[in-house]
This record gives C-alpha cells, sequence and structure tokens, in this order.
C-alpha cells in the first residue's frame, strides 16, 4: 500500500464528439482543455517518485487534445519502464492518425458496446445519429496500419443482451486482440441507466465466452476477454490479489484539465475523493491518500469478502461502483461479484485449485 506510483490518468480534455448516455464524466457537457503546463506539473510529480510507470489518456475524448497526448509522449519517451495508454471512442481515427498512433507505440483501447442497434442507442452523437459505423471505419484504420487495440464494452441491461453478437463482430474485425467487460457505474449520466440483472449477466457473459470459444474452433481469431485471462494467470502462478486496482492501493492519480487529482477517472468531479490540486506547493498524493476517510475503509478487503472463496482473485471489486451503487467503498456492488463467479465457473476448469 501506498509506494511507487504506478498509474497516472491524465483526462486530458472534458470535451466529447459523442454522448454516450451512461458517461460518468458527462464529455461533451464541458469544453475544458488541460494546458502542457498542468501536464507536465503532472508527469514531472509522479517520474520524481516512480521507476516504472504508465501513463493513461483519457477524456471526454482524448483525441480532441491530441497535441498534448503527443507532447507528453515525446516529453516523457525516454523514462524508463514508462508505458503509455490512451482511450477512445474510434470516430476520429482515420489513416493518417493510425499511422502516427502506431508510430507512438501507444496501447489503445476503443470503446464499443454491441452491434449498431445497441451502441446507436446507448453512445450516439450528439444530434442522435449513431456512431458504430464510425468506430468500425476507425478500427479498420487501424487494421489497415497492422495495430491491434483491445474493446472495452460497457455492461448495461440494454447491452448485456447482445455480447455473444459483440464477439461475432470483434471477430469479423480481426484486429481486436481482447474484450474488457466493464459493469455500469451509476455515476455523472449513468445514474439514470439500468444496470444488468444478475441472472440476465450471467446468461450473457457466459454465452459470450462460448461463442468466442466457437468461433476460434471454426477458425476465426481467438477474441479474449480481460477478466478471464487475468484470472488464468493469476492460478497458473498461484498468486492472490489483494487489492482490485492502483487505486485502492494508493498507487494511482487522475488529474483533471484544471490540475485537481483524484484516485482514478471514474470518481473525477466527486468531491469525497478529491486529493488535491497538482499545482500546490505542499501537494502530497501519499498524505492525502492516508487522510482520506475512504482509503481507511479499504486498507483491506471488505468484511463481506472474508467468507468468499473468490476474494482472492478479485481484490474486493471496484470501489467506485460501491461508492456509486452504495454510498461506501467498503461493501462491494453485487455485480462485480457475480461477475468475478461467472469467469471463475469458466476459468476454472483449465486448472482445477
Amino acid at each position: 500500500m501506498i509506494g511507487e506510483i504506478k498509474c497516472l490518468i491524465l483526462m486530458v480534455t472534458r470535451d466529447c464528439n459523442l454522448r454516450c448516455r451512461y458517461c460518468y464524466a458527462c464529455g461533451g457537457e464541458r469544453k475544458d482543455y488541460m494546458t502542457w503546463e498542468t501536464a507536465r506539473r503532472a508527469v514531472d510529480y509522479v517520474a520524481a517518485r516512480s521507476r516504472s510507470f504508465k501513463v493513461q489518456f483519457s477524456g471526454g475524448e482524448p483525441l480532441l487534445n491530441f497535441s498534448l497526448v503527443r507532447r507528453v509522449i515525446e516529453y516523457l519517451g525516454s523514462h524508463q519502464g514508462g508505458t503509455f495508454q490512451l482511450q477512445t471512442n474510434g470516430t476520429l481515427i482515420n489513416g493518417a492518425l493510425a499511422r502516427e498512433l502506431k508510430g507512438l507505440r501507444i496501447g489503445l483501447g476503443v470503446s464499443l458496446d454491441g452491434p449498431p442497434a445497441v451502441n446507436d442507442y446507448l453512445r450516439p452523437f450528439p444530434g442522435g445519429s449513431g456512431s458504430t459505423m464510425a468506430v468500425i471505419r476507425g478500427l479498420q484504420s487501424l487494421a489497415a496500419e497492422g495495430v491491434k487495440v483491445g474493446l472495452t464494452a460497457v455492461l448495461t441491461a440494454e447491452s448485456v443482451r447482445s455480447l455473444p453478437r459483440l464477439v461475432e463482430l470483434v471477430s469479423y474485425l480481426g484486429n481486436v486482440h481482447g474484450i474488457s467487460l466493464d459493469l455500469l457505474r451509476p455515476l455523472g449520466r449513468g445514474a439514470g441507466v439500468a444496470p444488468p440483472e444478475p441472472a440476465q449477466l450471467e446468461r450473457a457473459v457466459l454465452a459470450a465466452l462460448e461463442r468466442a470459444e466457437e468461433l476460434a474452433r471454426l477458425g476465426g481469431p481467438r477474441v479474449g476477454f480481460r477478466e478471464a485471462e487475468r484470472l488464468k494467470r493469476l492460478l497458473a502462478q498461484g498468486r492472490v490479489k489483494d487489492h482490485y486496482c492502483f487505486a485502492v492501493s494508493g498507487q494511482s492519480m487522475a488529474v483533471l484539465p484544471d490540475g485537481s487529482v483524484y484516485p482514478c477517472a471514474s470518481l473525477s468531479g466527486v468531491e469525497d475523493f478529491l486529493l488535491g490540486h497538482i499545482a500546490d506547493p505542499g501537494f502530497s498524493l501519499a498524505g492525502s491518500f492516508r487522510a482520506a476517510r475512504w482509503f481507511k475503509q479499504r486498507l483491506s478487503l471488505p468484511s463481506k469478502c472474508g467468507n468468499c472463496p473468490h476474494s482472492g482473485f478479485c481484490g474486493g471489486g471496484c470501489f467506485a461502483r460501491a461508492y456509486a451503487y452504495h454510498g461506501r467503498v467498503d461493501r462491494p456492488y453485487e455485480g462485480d461479484c457475480r461477475l468475478k463467479q461467472i469467469i471463475w465457473q469458466w476459468a476454472r476448469p483449465a486448472k482445477e485449485i
């Protein structure tokens, strides 16, 4: 707990060219953009305290402030062990941008929630038109440059039903190395969106996992699921996971365009989780974490996890979702627990314990 900073999240803009119905950051409702001075302060702060860390660029839509993304990578590119990731909606990517992204050697995550009928509803442009075909064109531009991406699918009551069809689309596209299942966080605009029911979640995820295996047997590219692959690695290595993410261990910081600092992007703007401002002369991430009431609540696994046979493989669940659903971080969201149980059912036959 609280050591080297492992993850720096730069929310380089709150502006966005989509109006996703569940966006926790309310992307596009504000037009503020991070300046180079704010980004440099954040990068310098982390680099002085870490031997190796990753920088994640997020938003809003981070490609709307791509000049800053490029500048940060050029500035920090020589830092030993540093890696870069960018989460995008993919709609702005054309051939030229795909080539530049490839040259920057930045890991890409693209958001897509399902086939057009579902994704167009959940992730529209401001005028209401669907974004799916623009995302597919962006993915195809990346594929033409030999760039593979990870795909993030937010699971809502609306999207979860089409998860097997999303696997089919991903298999067809060919340059998606895996899907990450991101359960809805009812924050920001997401407060008005329904999460999947437990039985619905189980049926859809198992069906998607089975469809991925079936398509691979038929000769298509293997579509992996990040959650399943992580669990398989833990099982193979005989390891356990004592925290869900770096935010729970006090080793991450998310910086907003105005320089305010939060433990993770999902809780950005939630006053209870404000850790300070990167420009403050006395700013101390470690000190802010130690002083935070919610951090003390997650110094150990939630009490509910005590008798759970899967607790060593999930780290107690996402504390941002716990807060969003229960108003506290020490009571796991039931959907997190159910998803881990489903993945366990799937992964365990590969290596019995």
